[in-house]
């Protein structure tokens, strides 16, 4: 488990310019287990991220998604297993995030690009499968209006090596500055990116024997208030144990 806080500066043609942070955690998916947790089999009971975390023995958790105004159901498809959360496949959401293999030679984890990978004979081939925006093209292309509006993030994506990342920008910004500031650092070498949340529900919770934080989204009022959704509900999460 690696983790790492990149800076970006936003730069706008009438001068404005302000830093951003992301924080990234890297999990190798050989070492690790990655599950879907919903409150739609759950009882309908949601948990804040550290209540999630706490009852279900997580060392990691972040947003598995985005959900309906009913405060349960994923916008897009989500399964685990034979339960659901929402069945339809969203034609405008272009990735996936899956784990749990049911065949050998697959990876363990991986995010899938609607437009390059063969996600319709895929995704009966894992236990775990949750659908959202693809964050940008297969070489980094910038798919999100410059002048979107403005809100914390939060990201799950693919290197190159198969590692899974977990990322989350928890100030106000836009999805485009926030893909500029990956396509910043060619390092991380992405292979693959989804967006999972945004504003005060994004959430990245690390709950190792050496590191136990969470790391919340802020919308714009907050933001001015410096007041953080620790105790926000969250219906939908991915969850991951050590194996």
């Amino acid at each position: 488990m690696d983790t790492a806080l990149l800076s970006y500066t936003i730069q706008k043609g009438d001068g404005y310019a302000r830093r951003m942070l992301v924080h990234i955690l890297r999990l190798d998916a050989s070492l690790f287990e990655f599950s879907l947790f919903s409150a739609s089999w759950e009882s309908g009971k949601s948990r804040t991220m550290r209540e999630w975390t706490e009852e279900k023995k997580l060392c990691v958790a972040i947003n598995a998604c985005m959900y309906h105004p009913d405060g349960l159901t994923s916008t897009g498809y989500m399964r685990a297993g034979t339960k659901f959360s929402n069945k339809r496949i969203v034609k405008k959401y272009g990735a996936f995030f899956v784990s749990g293999p049911r065949q050998e030679g697959l990876p363990e984890a991986a995010v899938l690009d609607r437009t390059a990978d063969d996600w319709k004979t895929l995704l009966p081939l894992y236990e775990n499968v949750v659908q959202n925006f693809r964050l940008m093209g297969r070489q980094g292309e910038q798919l999100w209006p410059e002048n979107g509006p403005r809100h914390a993030v939060a990201a799950v994506a693919e290197d190159a090596d198969g590692h899974i990342m977990f990322m989350i920008c928890a100030e106000p910004v836009s999805v485009h500055d926030f893909v500029d500031a990956l396509n910043a650092y060619p390092e991380l070498n992405l292979r693959t990116a989804m967006y999972v949340e945004g504003g005060s529900d994004a959430a990245l919770m690390l709950n190792s024997e050496n590191d136990r934080r969470l790391i919340n989204g802020l919308s714009p009022a907050g933001y001015m208030l410096s007041s953080r959704g620790d105790d926000i509900p969250l219906p939908n999460i991915i969850g991951v144990k050590r194996r």
